[in-house]
Formats: C-alpha cells, structure tokens, sequence
C-alpha cells in the first residue's frame, strides 16, 4: 500500500505539471489567465515535473523508518544524560536503582520501550527521591513514548484524490466560456453598478445633464449645419483665466480632435471603439457631449438584451473584461438598436457592428446604446478576451 501512494504521488506531480504545459503549449491558458502571468504557468509546470521525475528515480531509496538504530529490542543506539549527572547507553534493556540526593527527572523521547526499576533495600523510595516517575505498589514503572513519521494511508489516499479528480473533470468538462446564463447576470451587475457611479458623480454636481449634440461635434446634423454656415477661418475665442474657471478649464475641454488623436479610424472614418471603452463613456459629460453621433465600429458577441427593451428592437453587445483571470472576468455590455426586430444571429456568436454612438437617458438612467447601421459575422478575434 505504502508503494502504491508514493506512485501515485509521484503520478500526481506529473499530471498536474503536464496539464500546466498542455494548457500553455496548446493556447488554451488564454481563456484563463493574464498574459503577464502565463509565463509562471510554465515554470511551475516545468517544476512540478522535474520534481515528479526525482522522486521517482529515487522511489526504493525512502527509508522504512525513522533512520534510528532500532536493534536490540527496540533501543534508539544512542545515549541519553539525565539530570542527576549519569549517562544511560540504550543498548540494551537496563535497569537503575536510585539513591538519594538523585534527580530522575530525565526525558526517555525515543520509539521504544523501557522498564526502570526502583527498588530500595527496604521496598520503598528512601527521602530526598524526586525522580518525577508514577511508581505503583511494586516500587516499579513502565513506560513507552512513540512518534509518529508519516500520516495515514487512508489520508494520503484522500488528499492525492483531492488534488487530481477535480482538476482531470474541470479540464476534460470545460468548455473554455462562459454560459450565457453567467454573462446575463453579471452582466445586469456591472450596469447596475455603473448606473450607481453615474448617480454618484452627478449628485456631487447640481447642472443637468449636456445636451449631446453640441454643434461643436461634426458628426451631428447640427454639427453639419454650423460648419456649413460658418466657413470664415475665425480664430477661437480666448479661454478665460485659470483664476477664473479653475484648474480644470486652464487646460481647455475635450474636442472631437483630441478624440481623433486618442481612438484610431478605419479607412470610413468609423471609430475602432471596444465595447468597454464605450461602456465607461456614460456619465462622463464632456465625453458625451464629443462621442454623440460619432461612427462607430466595434467587434462584438451578440446576445438577448433583457434591460429596457420594451419594442424587442434591441440586442446586447459585450466582451469579457479580465484583470487578473478568469475567476474575475466581467462582462461588459451595451445595448445596440436595429430600429426594428433584430436579424437573425447566432447567440454569443462575434459579429462586427456598425452604427452612430447615441447616449439615451431611460428610466432616469444613463444608457450608451449603438443605432446600428450594419453587421457582419466575423470570427472569434484573437484577443478575444480583454485584459
């Protein structure tokens, strides 16, 4: 039985480092953890086989015992010095009589068994014995001190079993993705949480909220309008001073210039916004007031849309957003509107989606939602996961 564990500890190290270097060699560490720490996977998996391969090139090399000299009955082979300043060799069974002015306070720690015998020449201690033994009628003691080496096989057996089933059910059932029932509810969670971060920010701050649209923002057909009316080059009015308008107005507002230096175009001049970074736009005023309108162009999965979606004309865009893994992966989502009923789509299927950015405020919420103006489906890109 006691070889049989130790193979199958020696078999445990070896699988639990081989599923390491399969998930990092066969890619599938992507859909689990960080980039930064996949490098750790590796050398732990490295690790646990060089350490799997020692301990089985030197599996009929473990010692039976303790490595004590047992022989003779049971003696450790080694001496032992007492209180009372004489040294007993445990060669052999021995036997010591004491007299008085000596202390027996003396430790026998070993695995095996001694008889002293404490006799006096009138069958009892004489005064001044304070050898701390529990003598009984006889004048004579016995007594037996083990220890204990290795734990149970029955509890070995238990934690090489903890460790391997389920790791071996979790890699063979896994289907390396959420359910959708998982992404609907947290999902929910993360706008719910972001609705409460907006009401948080604009209870700090009494004005409304902007008016989106501005004219300052050529993506809107007021925007077309007044550039159109205004083709004079007229130089911009001066800012006011810092004393004046505070720190934040020293260092001008946000214009849909700055946008352009900050998000990357494709070839239409459509936005390449992620999801996330759509989804964090709500509430920030500035932000909105710039990115209302603008042509988007996102890649997606697509999936039923439960939140404020009374005309069935909407869908749920997301992605998965991971910090560290997959424990923390968050879904975040924005609602995108066709207009009328949805095409038909594959659920969690990846789509790319194009349309105007719109920032509607529905059941005193704040809502970034994309107007779709096209789809196309598309395969799972490689970073399909958002780190």
């Amino acid at each position: 039985m006691k070889k049989f564990l130790q193979i199958l500890a020696i078999l445990t190290l070896f699988t639990w480092g081989g599923l390491f270097l399969y998930f990092y060699g066969s890619g599938r560490i992507e859909k689990y953890l960080d980039p930064d720490f996949r490098i750790y996977a590796l050398i732990s998996g490295i690790g646990m086989i060089l350490l799997g391969a020692f301990n089985f090139i030197n599996r009929n090399r473990a010692a039976d015992g303790c490595g004590h000299d047992h022989s003779d009955g049971g003696c450790c082979g080694h001496e032992e010095e007492h209180d009372h300043g004489h040294v007993h060799s445990h060669e052999c069974d021995h036997g010591h009589t004491h007299h008085e002015g000596h202390a027996c306070d003396h430790d026998h720690g070993h695995d095996h068994d001694h008889t002293h015998s404490h006799e006096s020449e009138h069958g009892h201690h004489l005064h001044g014995h304070d050898c701390g033994h529990d003598h009984d009628k006889e004048d004579g003691h016995v007594h037996a001190v083990h220890h204990e080496h290795e734990d149970t096989p029955s509890g070995v057996a238990f934690s090489l079993l903890i460790l391997l089933l389920p790791l071996l059910v979790a890699t063979g059932y896994s289907k390396d993705k959420f359910s959708s029932d998982y992404l609907a509810k947290w999902g929910k969670i993360e706008r719910q949480m972001m609705q409460m971060r907006i009401a948080r920010d604009q209870s700090s701050e009494p004005a409304d909220l902007p008016a989106v649209g501005a004219t300052d923002n050529p993506y809107t057909s007021e925007g077309i309008a007044a550039s159109g009316a205004n083709t004079a080059d007229t130089p911009p009015e001066p800012k006011k001073d810092a004393a004046e308008t505070g720190a934040a107005e020293a260092w001008g507002t946000f214009t849909i210039e700055d946008l352009k230096k900050m998000v990357p175009q494709n070839d239409k001049g459509e936005f390449l916004l992620d999801v996330p970074q759509i989804f964090y736009t709500a509430g920030d005023k500035e932000l909105m007031e710039v990115m209302e309108g603008i042509p988007v162009e996102t890649t997606a999965q697509l999936m039923e849309e439960t939140l404020n979606n009374p005309n069935k004309t909407r869908l749920k865009a997301f992605r998965l957003f991971i910090e560290c893994c997959a424990a923390d992966a968050r879904p975040l989502s924005i609602p995108v509107d066709f207009g009328k009923a949805p095409p038909q789509y594959t659920e969690m299927g990846w789509y790319k989606l194009y349309g105007k950015l719109h920032y509607a405020n529905e059941n005193g919420e704040t809502i970034p939602l994309l107007q779709i103006e096209k789809i196309e489906s598309t395969s799972e890109p490689t970073d399909g996961l958002l780190f």
